[in-house]
């Protein structure tokens, strides 16, 4: 049997410009839980603040936090 691993990056409560982003994170993780052996949850607040303090990027492009969410993937499925 294959592990079914799942990421899922949740939205910054604070700057999300649509009202409902926490309320769908919510909802979809019994659905992902249900479907998967292992969820893996990125909080996107905590992405952008690695970007500032450890990668000295100020305001981080979605192509630099999605680098930074692919390194953690790789670096979590290494065998």
């Amino acid at each position: 049997k294959k592990l079914i691993q799942l990421y899922s990056v949740f939205p910054d409560a604070d700057s999300g410009d649509v009202v409902v982003q926490p309320y769908n994170s919510l909802l979809s993780m019994k659905r992902l839980t249900n479907h998967a052996d292992s969820v893996i949850v990125l909080d996107n607040a905590a992405l952008s603040k690695i970007c500032q303090d450890r990668l000295h990027i100020q305001v981080a492009s979605f192509a630099q936090t999605n680098q930074l969410v692919s390194t953690v993937m790789s670096a979590s499925t290494q065998t």
